[in-house]
């Protein structure tokens, strides 16, 4: 689906992109999917993750409606699908205006879900809550769900942690910060997360507890 109407304004209209272009119009969606490689793909199981924050807020028939397939955790999936349904999700959860708060709370609600499951609580029980050696497993753990960017993690002092994303195409800002809270509340642990960017996919996260 393409969604930039700007190159060619003659093009019949689709409902369904103009659905998607109207509730994205507060974050940078239609200029962010033609930059994207076509190597770029993620796990099903961030799609389904989105799907299970909507389920809890209510809001998840309007999203059917747009997407009616109903993704699978394992299979790869384009990464455009996933930013598409991200975007759409955070804009049904806080408001056309609000998308990017919609997206953090759909990346901490992923990370506080996983903790939940049985995975998670086995892994957090491993790790016995530290928060250095639970960022490593992540940042090891996310090289297996996604083929595109590359995180550099650095401890500049004994609770404080920088994550220095590259190439990352999914919104460091919003849902990526809101899955580094996840991942601290999952465990109890109170953080300061703050997202500084380069450009919009190149920045870092720094993270004092």
């Amino acid at each position: 689906m393409h969604l930039d109407r700007s190159s060619n304004p003659a093009a019949p209209s689709d409902p369904r992109a103009d659905a998607i272009l109207d509730l994205c119009r507060g974050c940078d969606l239609a200029e962010r999917l033609p930059l994207l490689p076509p190597s770029a793909k993620s796990r099903g199981v961030y799609l389904v993750g989105i799907d299970r924050v909507l389920a809890k807020s209510g809001s998840f028939d309007k999203f059917k409606a747009l997407f009616p397939q109903r993704p699978s955790s394992i299979p790869w999936y384009p990464l455009s699908d996933f930013l598409m349904r991200l975007a759409v999700a955070g804009s049904l959860l806080a408001g056309p205006e609000r998308v990017h708060q919609g997206m953090f709370e759909i990346g901490r609600g992923n990370a506080v879900t996983f903790a939940e499951s049985l995975l998670g609580r086995a892994l957090i029980l491993l790790l016995d809550r530290d928060p250095k050696r639970l960022l490593k497993q992540g940042i090891a753990g996310r090289r297996q769900g996604n083929t595109h960017g590359h995180w550099e993690l650095e401890f500049p002092s004994e609770r404080e942690a920088v994550v220095t994303m590259t190439e990352e195409y999914a919104y460091i800002e919003s849902y990526m910060l809101g899955a580094a809270q996840g991942t601290f509340d999952a465990i109890g642990v109170p953080v300061r997360a703050e997202s500084v960017l380069r450009d919009r996919f190149n920045g870092k996260h720094v993270l004092r507890w």
